[in-house]
Formats: C-alpha cells, structure tokens, sequence
C-alpha cells in the first residue's frame, strides 16, 4: 500500500512538473512538447510491460522455490 501511495505522489509530482516546464518553456524535461507526447505513452506502456513480465517472473520464482523445498 505504501509503495502505491509513493508511486502515486511521484507520478503526480512529475506530471505537475511537466505541466509547469510546458507552460513556461514550451518544453518537458528539456524536450520539445510534441517529442515528449508521442514518446510518454511508449515509455508508460514499456513500464507497464515490464512491471507485469517482473511480476510474473518473481511468481515463478517463488513456485520454483517452494516445489524444491518440497
């Protein structure tokens, strides 16, 4: 519950920042806006990708574990 809670604030801390950068630079985090909009879904989907494909290699991991103890 507190890593969803962290996770949270520090999406929101970066969005608040792009947010605040486009507005008065025209850019997010040193990149063109336009650059910025077509690569954040890519990196929010490859993210995604590889926080579903860790969890299900730490299950396996542990059925691994738990079927050589037995």
């Amino acid at each position: 519950m507190v890593r969803v809670a962290l996770g949270l604030v520090l999406i929101l801390a970066i969005v608040g920042y792009s947010a605040f950068s486009v507005i008065t630079t025209g850019q997010v985090l040193g990149i063109d806006a336009r650059v910025f909009l077509v690569i954040a879904p890519i990196l929010a989907a490859l993210s995604w990708a590889a926080f579903n494909i860790g969890r299900a290699a730490v299950g396996q991991l542990q059925l691994l574990i738990r079927r050589s103890r037995a």
